[in-house]
């Protein structure tokens, strides 16, 4: 179990925007609550100024192959009858809306790991309302390979055709769990939108799965945003993660890229333990205070619980 400390809470909740959200998959767990009882539920994102999320789908390597189309099939029946109170987000008119309403937030939907789109394919992901797309999760799949492979290679010729499909179809591509011979590939290739919707960093936490200097680099010059996560393992080899370790990675990025291409990635959902007073959105407004604290402006502030996102995905989503 980890330890977390609570902080203060700020009396008004920041709009926030998380890139990233396993909601659909924790609600699937066995015995997880009801969406209206669970860690998600509409009072708490409320509590912690929710008004956007990535709401991910995420296929599991297991499913890799043919099977994988029937497999994304099912989980958007999942998403729809789990999150349907939830309104899709489809165009930049509609974020909008719901980033200045009062109501329950909207959700954007993330592919984690694309193995199914050669079969379910692009137009279907378009029409399912599939804005983000990630091309693997930490194994090998038909496209490139993921970050926990060994001795990784790039992007496969079936990975660099859809490649080819997203950009014409205009499809943010997360580079989340992308080994790096097929990060520095999509960077080199990929002339459509690019973020990183939920990563650690290699300074704080020298693992495969985070990003160094360099990506970090590399992708925030493209105009990409990154997420930072807020799963223990990423963050720390200790496994214990508190607001103060939270703020620390998040200042040294802005110290050394600017607060423009950084914001909120939570992963919640998606990670076991348990950040004791710190267990889910109801307690962003903390992170928030901890930045007023230490001086940040409030433009800063905003964007990095979400107006960053917000400006990315109104740039990318169609108008109507």
């Amino acid at each position: 179990m980890t330890t977390c400390s609570p902080g203060a809470e700020a009396e008004k909740p920041w709009p926030v925007f998380d890139s990233h959200v396993d909601l659909v998959y924790a609600l699937q767990q066995p015995a997880a609550p009801a969406f209206a009882a669970s860690p998600f539920a509409p009072q708490l994102l409320a509590a912690g100024g929710v008004r956007v999320m990535a709401s991910a789908l995420y296929c599991a390597d297991a499913f890799n192959g043919p099977a994988a189309a029937a497999h994304l099939t099912a989980l958007l029946v999942a998403d729809e009858q789990l999150l349907g109170g939830l309104p899709l987000i489809r165009t930049s008119v509609e974020l909008d809306a719901l980033w200045r309403a009062a109501g329950p937030p909207g959700r954007l939907r993330l592919l984690e790991n694309a193995d199914a789109l050669l079969e379910f394919g692009v137009a279907a992901a378009c029409a399912a309302g599939i804005v983000t797309i990630g091309l693997t999760h930490v194994g090998r799949n038909r496209l490139a390979d993921g970050n926990a492979v060994a001795d990784p290679g790039g992007l496969t010729a079936a990975g660099r055709q859809l490649l080819t499909g997203l950009a014409a179809a205009g499809r943010v591509v997360d580079v989340a769990h992308l080994a790096p011979p097929g990060f520095r590939q999509v960077l080199a290739e990929y002339p459509g939108p690019l973020i990183c919707s939920h990563t650690g960093l290699r300074h704080f936490c020298d693992q495969p799965r985070n990003l160094d200097e360099e990506q970090l680099a590399a992708l925030l010059a493209r105009g990409g945003i990154v997420g930072l996560a807020f799963a223990p393992g990423l963050l720390t080899v200790a496994g214990e993660v508190d607001l103060e370790k939270v703020f620390g990675q998040l200042d040294w990025l802005v110290q050394r890229f600017g607060a423009a291409g950084v914001g909120v990635g939570s992963d919640f959902g998606g990670f076991a333990g348990v950040c004791v007073g710190r267990e889910g959105h109801a307690r962003l407004p903390a992170l928030a205070d901890r930045l007023r604290r230490a001086g940040y402006p409030a433009a800063a502030i905003a964007g990095i619980m979400g107006e960053n996102w917000r400006r990315f995905y109104a740039a990318v989503l169609p108008a109507e």
